[in-house]
């Protein structure tokens, strides 16, 4: 029996991407840097999510693991735009969203947030209509813990009082998140709204999940059936 559902938050339950362009320049366009080479930076070892950390601290290093003659004054310019995306980002979330999490708690459904992000990308959290739709919030940078690593699922597991093996865990992919709610023995669901146009990457994330839902107005209809078959 499903007790509880783990939600990813970037790419899953908004999408900084979408964000336009007249809140805030792509941070890519700023350093004069390929979209593919920058979201890579975003997603290796020089991106530190697992403590505190100050917002310029972050993109210099990134920009400089690219190209170390990025000058500081891009860097700050790239700092400013892409803190106003992702504050907006956070505070205009879909209304679809907050309806289906309002009707998964209505059921007696636990909710997490386990999401891996760095200080600044969050810290518009406290003013997110999200912050009051989850029993428990996890941060990589609040707890050392990063997805896919097996403690950081088993830490909202815990959070939770439920068993992991009661838990959903629905995310676009990103970072391994399904193979390592797998491993701690959650059920891994593909979220596929925001990757949808992203064929190559969209096929390799389908092999992960057990389960893909297109969009989130689907996951309440979807886990009664599950249920029933279960």
């Amino acid at each position: 029996m499903i007790r509880a559902v783990c939600f990813d938050l970037f790419h899953t339950l908004i999408d900084v991407g979408q964000v336009p362009e007249s809140v805030g320049r792509y941070t890519a366009d700023v350093l004069g840097l390929e979209h593919s080479v920058w979201n890579d930076s975003c997603f290796s070892h020089h991106h530190e999510i697992r403590k505190p950390t100050r917002h310029i601290d972050v993109i210099r290093a990134l920009a400089h693991s690219i190209d170390p003659s990025i000058p500081d004054h891009l860097i700050e310019e790239a700092v400013d735009d892409r803190q106003r995306r992702f504050d907006y980002a956070l505070m205009n979330v879909e209304q679809d969203v907050l309806d289906v999490l309002a009707v998964l708690r209505g059921k007696g459904i636990k909710l997490a947030l386990i999401s891996n992000a760095s200080t600044a990308e969050v810290s518009a959290w406290d003013r997110s209509s999200l912050k009051n739709c989850f029993d428990t919030t996890i941060f990589s940078c609040h707890c050392g813990l990063a997805k896919p690593e097996i403690d950081i699922y088993h830490l909202a597991a815990n959070r939770l009082e439920v068993e992991p093996q009661q838990c959903l865990f629905v995310g676009d992919g990103g970072s391994n998140e399904h193979e390592g709610s797998r491993n701690a023995g959650m059920h891994p669901v593909l979220m596929s709204y925001y990757i949808s146009s992203q064929t190559e990457k969209l096929q390799e994330r389908r092999k992960k999940a057990n389960w893909e839902l297109e969009h989130i107005r689907q996951l309440p209809e979807w886990l009664e059936k599950f249920e029933q078959e279960q």
